[in-house]
């Protein structure tokens, strides 16, 4: 989820992933089927043109592709984006009304990125456990479950455990692939402004904002990246 999840994790804790790749792609063929009955996909077919073409610019960089990249625009006026295991990733119709190509491109990347790491497995693998999840892919039980597994994946709630390294790692990967792909960084960095001034000015700042803001100190992060990688060579850790 853009902007979310700010819990400090023991590194232990935060990577635990009972998960393999061809486990977490079952599972992201079952979530996919219940986020599709809670969303609806969107019928501007240019809008999605221009997401797919983008998120496909950014995974072309990728040094790796461990699953088949998807991207969606679903019908959601609020200024948001989240992936699910297996690559999956979807964009709300109300994010592309604040964004211009650099700061849509900067949220695919940190949403591509949080799908590199595999912190949506991660996310769950700590909230339901190995015979759960388990029961779920191979044993097709309690679709109720599922689908409610589902329904907090288009919240958010279950995204909110991920820690401070993974939207850190994120943020890294969106600025490497960004350059990669020949597409200013900055884009990054105005948007997660953007958010900031948004919650500021809204006496009713959007759900998915409330629990963990977007932070300065993530903000300054960025800009200092951007302004000490003067040789273009940074790569984040594991990439």
């Amino acid at each position: 989820m853009f902007g979310m999840g700010c819990a400090q994790l023991t590194p232990f804790i935060q990577n635990f992933n009972i998960l393999s790749i061809p486990e977490e792609k079952q599972l992201a063929d079952r979530l996919a089927e219940s986020v599709s009955q809670q969303m609806r996909v969107t019928s501007d077919t240019a809008a999605a043109r221009q997401v797919q073409a983008l998120g496909n610019r950014l995974v072309a960089a990728l040094p790796r592709r461990d699953f088949d990249y998807a991207f969606f625009v679903v019908e959601d006026p609020t200024p948001n984006a989240f992936t699910i295991p297996g690559g999956k990733i979807y964009v709300h119709a109300g994010l592309l009304k604040i964004t211009d190509e650099n700061e849509l491109a900067g949220v695919l990347g940190h949403e591509i990125g949080h799908a590199y790491e595999r912190h949506p497995t991660k996310s769950l693998s700590r909230a339901y456990g190995v015979e759960f999840l388990s029961q779920m892919i191979f044993r097709n039980q309690d679709p109720g479950r599922v689908k409610q597994i589902g329904a907090q994946l288009v919240k958010g709630s279950l995204l909110t455990k991920y820690g401070r390294d993974d939207e850190r790692e994120a943020d890294e990967i969106s600025y490497f692939l960004l350059k990669r792909a020949g597409i200013p960084p900055e884009g990054l960095v105005n948007f997660l402004t953007k958010l900031n001034q948004l919650q500021a000015n809204s006496a009713q700042p959007p759900a998915f904002l409330s629990s963990h803001p977007p932070t300065a100190e993530r903000i300054q992060r960025l800009q200092a990246l951007i302004q000490n990688d003067r040789s273009g060579t940074f790569r984040p850790e594991g990439l």
